[in-house]
């Protein structure tokens, strides 16, 4: 059979409630058996739990994971090996010569091999660190073979099609990750797993991010030339940094170099991603090395800030040159961010200087928006640097029923369309019932980025069964919504921190009655189906939350400084929080993107 190579877009615990590698009597299978290498990894381990646990959901069958090497039952009739069996080395298939994160099916007759480039790390715990290949090669087949939808962590985001046997349809194929790096940034185990599911996956070397916060404390006292001036020119230690300075360049270069002679023989990752913040020196030398200031109108936050992309393209490439002078392949990661947003035209770029795009306009966007953020992006692409996606998009929004969906999706698939090697979303705020539609649909542009939005969506409804419609009705409703008011949407750069303060005026009491009135027909159309039911009552509840939340700001920004006042504004909010059982509904955790910690911002009582 011949072999076809596949590109697909795999992308930055509550693992399958099965305990450990459980066992079947032959007379549980239809004949099928699992058979895993020994010793087995944690890798190998959950997929073939997963593949066990989806497939007795479909079928009501059990099959037997079995040791490579113990006796395989005389009922068994087909083999479905993973990993790195001895049984897939004998065929050809070497997991060593797979790239990171990519994996090779083969299916003929009665044997299958699902076989991965895995790691030795666990799949979850690690976050994406570890390859997990031969993981990603069993949800290709739960995914296209057996039809399984995950709409969100957790066993109620489940959709499992009964089916009377699973069917593998014949095939030999590699499969390769479609990015460089993929994911969205959360520590919550289950949306780990989700995103596993979602083939996202990590990259050898990627560590980056705001870098120069501790530099003040080390270096000001003697190089305070290296640090931001002001327009009175007075030098900082704590903001931005006077990046011409090929004093402050060599010193970047000379501690990654000696940090990348205790790890020889990893990848040569330099980070120089500014402090979180504009890059704002004003001395002549940075000044400089500016562009002109581009046209308005601009979107807000950028409307007033003054243009530095040509100067942070300049420094990428004057570190990257220093850079090669230790090794040729080093390649240097930056943000476009803030004020460093715009097109650096007239500044040409290396590929191997890599800019994660952080566009903060945020959803809804007018038309005009919408397109002033790709053409800021296609200028990045045509100065010749590699760009990755690195919104802030999914802070956005607190625990509201935001519907942002098809201008996500086109940012997604424009982005991928024109170079796009990896994405870095922050965070995911974990608001599954009020932001679910959107957040499935991004997950599935990873595994396919040429997916019609549409296909997506009807993937996500159907999961409803006989409430499909009224589901679709329900989102839709409140992406009009926030189209017909895109006068109090829009909000400048830091306002999701505080985003509880005025909930009410972008979601007034009366805009939730008819999104009510939607889901009454859900929960009436779902009377006899227990499975949609509950996903009718996960997105109910999520609209009680957010209508309470609403509630709340309201009557405590009624009470003033009155304390007793203010604990009874949230009471009934807080009593409610007590009845959700289901921690994906919304984020009631103590992280700062929960709902508790955009409340706390505003010294909610808790």
């Amino acid at each position: 059979m011949q072999q076809v190579l596949r590109l697909a877009g795999l992308v930055l615990v509550m693992v399958t409630a099965m305990g450990s590698m459980s066992r079947a009597s032959a007379g549980q299978s239809n004949g099928d058996v699992i058979i895993v290498p020994q010793p087995v990894s944690s890798v190998v381990d959950l997929a073939a739990r997963d593949l066990q646990y989806y497939v007795e959901r479909a079928t009501g069958v059990r099959m037997p994971i079995l040791p490579e090497g113990s006796d395989v039952p005389t009922s068994a009739t087909r083999r479905i090996y993973l990993g790195a069996t001895r049984a897939a080395l004998e065929a050809g298939l070497d997991p060593a010569r797979l790239s990171r994160d990519a994996y090779s099916i083969r299916k003929s007759g009665d044997v299958v091999y699902l076989v991965g480039a895995d790691g030795k790390g666990g799949p979850i715990d690690g976050g994406l660190r570890t390859p997990v290949g031969t993981l990603f090669a069993v949800y290709d087949v739960l995914d296209n073979d057996l039809g399984v939808r995950w709409l969100w962590p957790g066993k109620s985001g489940e959709f499992v099609p009964k089916q009377a046997t699973l069917q593998i349809r014949d095939r030999d194929e590699t499969v390769v990750p479609r990015f460089r790096f993929s994911g969205l940034r959360t520590e919550r185990p289950e949306e780990i797993l989700w995103m596993r599911r979602m083939r996202m996956h990590g990259a050898d070397g990627m560590e980056y991010g705001h870098s120069f916060g501790d530099w003040g404390k080390k270096y000001f006292a003697e190089h305070p030339d290296w640090f931001e001036m002001d327009k009175k020119g007075e030098r900082h230690p704590d903001k931005s940094m006077c990046v011409s300075n090929p004093g402050f360049q060599k010193q970047i270069v000379e501690n990654w170099w000696a940090e990348q002679q205790k790890h020889p023989g990893s990848r040569s990752i330099l980070n120089i991603c500014e402090n979180d913040g504009p890059g704002a020196c004003c001395c002549p030398n940075c000044l400089a090395w500016d562009g002109p200031e581009p046209p308005w109108p601009r979107p807000t936050p950028y409307d007033t800030v003054h243009n530095v992309a040509q100067r942070y393209a300049r420094f990428s490439m004057a570190v990257l040159k220093l850079a090669r002078e230790h090794d040729p392949n080093v390649e240097v990661v930056g943000y476009a961010y803030s004020n460093i947003i715009f097109d650096p035209s007239g500044v040409a770029l290396d590929r191997n200087v890599i800019m994660g795009y952080v566009p903060d306009v945020f959803f809804p966007r007018t038309a005009e928006m919408h397109e002033w953020v790709h053409r800021q992006w296609m200028g990045w692409v045509n100065a010749g640097g590699s760009l990755f996606m690195r919104p802030n998009y999914l802070l956005h929004g607190y625990c509201m029923p935001v519907n942002w969906t098809r201008q996500l999706a086109d940012d997604f698939q424009f982005f991928e369309t024109h170079g796009m090697i990896g994405t870095d979303f922050d965070s995911l705020t974990g608001m599954w019932s009020t932001m679910g539609q959107s957040l499935y649909v991004l997950g599935r542009l990873h595994v396919n980025p040429k997916a019609p939005v549409d296909d997506i969506l009807n993937e996500y409804y159907s999961a409803f069964g006989p409430a499909a419609n009224s589901v679709k009705a329900y989102w839709e409703y409140w992406e009009r919504y926030s189209q017909e008011h895109l006068d109090v949407f829009r909000d400048g750069l830091w306002f999701y921190v505080r985003y509880p303060e005025q909930v009410a005026k972008r979601f007034p009491l009366e805009s939730f009655g008819p999104a009510e009135k939607i889901m009454e027909e859900a929960e009436r159309a779902t009377v006899g189906n227990s499975d949609a039911a509950a996903r009718v009552v996960f997105l109910k509840t999520g609209l009680q939350h957010a209508k309470l939340c609403v509630e709340a700001s309201l009557a405590f920004s009624q009470a003033g400084t009155d304390t007793v006042k203010r604990k009874a504004a949230v009471e009934k909010l807080l009593a409610f929080r007590k009845t959700m059982t289901d921690p994906m509904v919304v984020n009631q955790s103590d992280g700062d993107v929960s709902c508790k910690g955009r409340e706390t911002n505003l010294e909610w009582p808790e």
